[in-house]
């Protein structure tokens, strides 16, 4: 049965974005106290459960363009979303010819509890239909509705081949990012402002030396001056080392004296791991805790305010000050791929609880939005069946918000 959260035409077309935009949208919409380290690789510690939140099936008005965007919030941008992975995370039972396609899982009212549907299946959430990122219609549609709202753009999830002289056509992500480049081109052509950081994809499986400068010299070749990517840190592109904290020291050093003369370089570090040798190797910091909860661990604040005052107690070399990104997450459900934990999303209400606690307790430079598509965690804000346009429409109300703090991002 389709979800009551799916946004009608009338509703969509009220985004006000291009009719081809707007069909493609239509397809897309469709236990005890948290420990500090989660993110992408790790399995999260189990959390408490808050009380029931408002149902997802109502749905939300879709928000007006933001206006004032917010220029220095990004959402990470994931590649792996085609026929194939849907496939892989969906299952071999499940109804693919159906139409609608059902969902996948039925969460109770604490919005954790999971009844998986269909064995083999590790997702709670489905696009209907099953929409593919080899499709640069489904590409544009994420960069103009992420600019919609107000985002400054996306930190897209990415890694080479690993080998010399690669091309654009050497793997899929090297298709897919120059699909989000055009987007982006296209988009700014328009009038609208949106840029690119790429997060580099180091934390799943460690990269040797070679494979990271081999990725990264391709990366500087075909983009380093590209205008879709923000040149706004002393006029070179960011980049996230993602997973920076498992890496020894004489690796990073490497890799900073090679790179940071052609990237702006953000870690991976969290409180327990900023060091004084990792602030000599980077520029700035942000932590991807995808699964924050703001009832359950209190101290998720002082643990943000902590990294943040760790990170600014020294300068760069060239003197500018450190920056720290805050994380940002609508809520965490991976309990069918694998995880323990659970922060149940309330309605927006978590988002917007670690909006406020993570701004107070930091001031942050600016923000990482925990994610626009990471669907198999359940840190998603895309438009899928379950929440529809919720979790776009609560991010659009923080960002219309004025900063919280002097010399917040805004």
């Amino acid at each position: 049965m389709r979800s009551p959260s799916r946004p009608s035409t009338r509703t969509v077309r009220r985004l006000g974005l291009p009719l081809a935009t707007v069909s493609v949208l239509l397809a897309a919409c469709g236990g005890g106290p948290e420990a500090r380290v989660a993110d992408t690789t790790s399995t999260p510690p189990t959390t408490t459960t808050s009380p029931p939140p408002p149902s997802a099936t109502t749905t939300p008005t879709v928000p007006p363009a933001a206006t004032t965007p917010n220029h220095r919030m990004f959402a990470f941008y994931y590649l792996w979303w085609d026929t194939a992975h849907w496939h892989a995370r969906l299952g071999p039972n499940y109804p693919y010819t159906s139409n609608p396609l059902p969902l996948p899982a039925t969460l109770s009212g604490d919005g954790c509890t999971v009844t998986n549907n269909f064995p083999g299946n590790q997702l709670t959430d489905v696009a209907n239909p099953l929409w593919t990122q080899s499709d640069a219609g489904q590409i544009q549609a994420d960069v103009n509705l992420a600019a919609h709202i107000g985002l400054a753009g996306f930190a897209v999830s990415w890694a080479g081949t690993g080998q010399a002289n690669q091309t654009v056509n050497s793997s899929t992500f090297n298709q897919r990012l120059a699909l989000v480049v055009d987007a982006v081109h296209k988009l700014n052509q328009e009038g609208t402002p949106f840029s690119l950081w790429i997060a580099y994809i180091s934390s799943a499986a460690i990269r040797t030396t070679d494979q990271i400068n081999n990725d990264l010299g391709y990366l500087d070749k075909t983009y380093g001056t590209n205008p879709a990517f923000d040149h706004s840190n002393g006029g070179r592109p960011t980049l996230i080392m993602m997973g920076s904290r498992k890496y020894p020291i004489s690796v990073l050093n490497a890799f900073s004296a090679q790179w940071r003369p052609h990237f702006y370089l953000v870690g991976d570090e969290n409180w327990d791991t900023w060091d004084s040798a990792k602030a000599a190797d980077f520029d700035a910091d942000q932590y991807y805790w995808s699964s924050q909860n703001p009832v359950t661990n209190k101290s998720s604040f002082s643990d943000i305010a902590q990294l943040a005052t760790e990170v600014r107690s020294s300068r760069n070399p060239d003197g500018s000050a450190k920056q720290f990104f805050a994380p940002l997450a609508p809520g965490y459900n991976k309990v069918l791929g694998g995880g323990s934990g659970c922060v149940p999303r309330a309605g927006g209400q978590t988002m917007r609880d670690i909006y406020a606690g993570n701004s107070a307790a930091a001031d942050p430079n600016g923000w990482m939005v925990i994610s626009w598509n990471e669907i198999d965690e359940g840190t998603y804000i895309v438009p899928l069946e379950r929440y529809g346009l919720q979790s776009v429409a609560t991010l659009s109300s923080i960002i219309d918000q004025p900063p919280t703090a002097p010399g917040a991002a805004g």
